[in-house]
């Protein structure tokens, strides 16, 4: 038997809640329906479908089986559909959402690239600090920067994304310079976040773990403004090493306590789980994996 015919005739039957009605859509005899089905349940030893003279529904192990067909054929299709038509099947809008500052300093310059490769793709791209529902938001894919939750959602991981504490020259030719991360807690420190209480940081350097409770003038959900802060000597901030990295090498900011991390953080492109990708989501995951060079794959 043609497993794979087996398998969409499954799919016609199910779908169209009867054997007469998919044989009308496949354009067979009704006779062929049923011969298929009971070869595929032959195949696998288990009944797939209950059957009466009025209606027909799937069996549990029907209703798992249902599932695996449709990813099977799907990606047998777009398999087929790629080798048949290449590129110029990447195509339609794509919607991104990703935090202000990656987009700004990271994915903005990449953009240009992906257009010239991918013509056919309109990227809306939204920019948002706030931790946005991808479904409910529409979005094909969203970036994430943190430690991921679990969820139904699938994350393709990018890249690390080392966080450093930094200051002015300004600053610490004011304040001094902290020779240990306890010493932060009589510093200025500038929080990410709303908490007018402060923040605790959690630092590491191999050997040792410590956590200080720091306070200081800005608190704010976007590391610009933090790391403009900053820069305008207002205090100490620990900031993921892509917003500080120019200034830093300018010398308008200061690395310090080089010693001692913070726990890790990652780059996470966050889609909706699905049977098949679409090509375009595809296409942008490996563009983004590529060019931040650390391909990997898992789940939330």
């Amino acid at each position: 038997m043609d497993r794979i015919e087996c398998m969409r005739t499954f799919m016609a039957t199910v779908d169209a809640s009867g054997f007469s009605a998919a044989a009308r859509i496949l354009h067979v005899p009704r006779s062929k329906v049923s011969k298929q089905i009971q070869a595929l349940e032959e195949a696998l030893g288990v009944q797939l479908l209950h059957r009466t003279t009025r209606s027909l529904h799937l069996t549990e192990a029907g209703c798992e089986y249902y599932e695996a067909c449709r990813e099977v054929v799907a990606s047998l299709d777009e398999a087929e559909q790629r080798a048949r038509s290449g590129l110029a099947q990447v195509q339609g809008v794509l919607r991104v959402n990703a935090p202000m500052s990656f987009g700004l300093c990271r994915l903005g310059p990449l953009l240009p690239q992906f257009h010239a490769l991918y013509p056919n793709v309109e990227l809306q791209l939204v920019l948002s600090d706030q931790q946005v529902d991808p479904i409910k938001g529409g979005f094909d894919v969203t970036i994430r920067i943190a430690s991921l939750a679990d969820s139904s959602l699938i994350a393709r991981h990018l890249s690390p994304a080392p966080r450093v504490l930094v200051a002015s020259p300004g600053y610490l030719a004011q304040h001094g310079v902290p020779e240990t991360p306890k010493d932060l807690a009589t510093h200025q420190c500038l929080n990410y976040g709303y908490l007018q209480s402060g923040a605790s940081l959690q630092l590491s350097n191999g050997k040792d773990v410590q956590r200080v409770h720091v306070t200081g003038p800005l608190h704010s959900n976007n590391g610009d403004l933090l790391a403009q802060g900053a820069e305008a000597d207002m205090g100490i901030a620990l900031l993921p090493l892509f917003i500080v990295e120019k200034a830093l090498s300018e010398g308008r900011l200061v690395q310090i306590l080089e010693e001692w991390e913070a726990p890790p953080i990652t780059i996470n492109a966050v889609y909706p789980s699905a049977r098949r990708i679409p090509l375009k989501t595809r296409a942008f995951l490996d563009f983004l994996a590529a060019e931040l060079r650390i391909p990997e794959t898992a789940a939330v």
